[in-house]
């Protein structure tokens, strides 16, 4: 096995809820539009990712070749009451204030506390097999959000990160880092691109 470990973070395809900025947690919306998905990279042979069908369908048509291990701990956040809901929806809310001055002690009614969905997705990443050099994973927004809070060279705020469907986060990590769960040694993140074919 060599030293360097690859990670690559990719957020499903567009949801109707994506577009339309409803909370979209666990419920299991289809995408919008997977027709206008390319393959990224037909040699990949190996994707992990949320049980969820938008992650699941999107992995099939990035990397039309590769098994799929879904995984319940790696899903969004569980926005109960208010998934589905727009922000306009529920700007008048005092429950949905309450939740966004503190999202830990004051949980979506029905949801999930920040910290437990934070535990839950850095408890999957962990269990990941330690014995390969690359690692593809199609996941959620916040899901990206918390690995890069967790394992980013250096921590930054939860919300300072920009996760756009179209961009891919590689983290670098050395062999010892990966196998401890320490952070990475380095993160890019650029768009996605189709790998060019030989």
């Amino acid at each position: 096995m060599g030293d360097i470990v690859t990670v690559r973070l990719i957020r499903h395809a567009p949801t109707t809820a994506n577009i339309e900025k409803r909370y979209l947690g666990w419920t299991d919306a289809p995408l919008a539009n997977p027709m206008a998905l390319t393959a990224i990279d037909a040699t990949v042979q190996q994707v992990y990712g949320s049980d969820l069908l938008r992650c699941q369908t999107t992995a099939s048509y990035y990397f039309p070749h590769a098994s799929y291990c879904a995984d319940a701990r790696l899903r969004e956040m569980n926005f109960g009451a208010f998934e589905g809901k727009t922000y306009l929806d529920l700007q008048t809310n005092p429950q949905y204030q309450a939740w966004l001055e503190d999202p830990d002690q004051t949980p979506p009614p029905q949801g999930e506390r920040f910290a437990t969905f934070i535990a839950r997705v850095v408890d999957g990443f962990r269990s990941l097999p330690k014995d390969e050099a690359s690692y593809y994973l199609v996941v959620h927004g916040g899901v990206i959000r918390a690995l890069l809070v967790a394992f980013a060279p250096t921590e930054q705020p939860f919300w300072s990160y920009h996760v756009p469907h179209d961009q891919q986060f590689t983290l670098t990590f050395t062999r010892k880092a990966w196998e401890e769960g320490a952070r990475c040694i380095s993160l890019l993140g650029e768009p996605i691109m189709a790998k060019p074919t030989m």
